[in-house]
């Protein structure tokens, strides 16, 4: 009995001090048709390595043994392709990276006597489609005044996994407590949408712009926005003036007092009377006429 404990505590002990600190180093995302690298770090204190194999979904798809010729072998694992000759104990490139690529990959590495230990870790790996084009922002008007209701539609084109859409406001994130922000993923066609409502106020722009911009990102390998920008509609008060039959050039006194009687300017000359209405002339006839008749009795 006191062998078998014995026993026990060397292994124990010898796994301990000779391999630990075995980790995998994975990108969280790639673009889909794009090679990347996998990393397996680890420390068998002096050890020597025995060997190192990878897997994808619990299928062996590389392998590095030192002790082998050639030291790297891979594996067909669905459409995953090794780019032997930038792989090694380390890392292992895969290149024209596919879709079914997406899932857990595991290191495995195992040292050589004395102590024989093996350990293993693990870490997930995404395979992004990016959308063809930027995030489309629709239902805007030219113009807005205050106490108007703004109602934005935004969406992206499809992407796997479907982009997350954000709203800014004058450069600033919108958020739940100043807008209404809904957001439609249709998670069957990887396509999203999202609809931006608030009401306009007198803060809303700068500067007579009101800024709007609408960002979609996948991970932390895609980021587009689309911004766009309407005025702020001002009430104008118009100005009637009065219609005035009579106009003055180079007026020296005020304007004739009708309440007086004063119907001619004593001593101003180049009045003129505008307005062709048949009431005018008869008016001026009329006149002339008189003036004749006045001087017809003076006489």
């Amino acid at each position: 009995m006191k062998v078998q404990v014995l026993m026990c505590t060397y292994l124990c002990f010898g796994f301990v001090l000779g391999l630990k600190e075995v980790r995998i180093q994975t990108p969280i995302a790639v673009k889909k048709g794009e090679s990347t690298k996998l990393y397996c770090w680890y420390d068998i204190e002096g050890d020597p390595l025995y060997i190192v194999k990878w897997y994808k979904s619990g299928h062996e798809f590389y392998r590095y043994a030192p002790q082998e010729k050639p030291a790297t072998k891979s594996f067909v694992v669905g459409n995953l392709h090794v780019k032997e000759s930038e792989s090694n104990a380390t890392q292992v490139t895969l290149i024209n990276v596919d879709v079914d690529a997406a899932g857990c990959f595991s290191c495995e590495v195992s040292a050589d006597a004395p102590s024989f230990q093996t350990a293993i870790a693990s870490g997930n790996m995404n395979v992004v489609e990016l959308p063809f084009q930027r995030p489309i922002i629709s239902g805007l008007r030219n113009k807005y005044r205050i106490n108007d209701v703004l109602k934005l539609s935004c969406s992206s084109s499809y992407s796997r996994p479907a982009a997350n859409l954000t709203w800014y406001i004058n450069n600033n994130q919108a958020t739940e407590s100043f807008a209404s922000i809904k957001y439609i993923n249709n998670t069957e066609q990887n396509i999203s949408m999202s609809t931006l409502q608030f009401q306009i106020k007198s803060d809303s722009f700068y500067n007579g712009t009101l800024k709007i911009r609408c960002s979609a990102s996948i991970y932390d390998i895609y980021w587009q926005s689309t911004e766009v920008s309407a005025e702020e509609d001002k009430l104008k008060i118009t100005y009637i003036e009065p219609i005035s039959n009579v106009i003055g050039i180079n007026y020296h006194q005020p304007p004739p007092n009708f309440q007086l009687g004063q119907t001619k300017l004593d001593g101003e000359i180049d009045i003129k009377v505008i307005g062709n209405s048949a009431v005018r002339i008869i008016s001026h006839i009329i006149t002339l006429k008189l003036i004749g008749v006045c001087r017809f009795f003076i006489l």
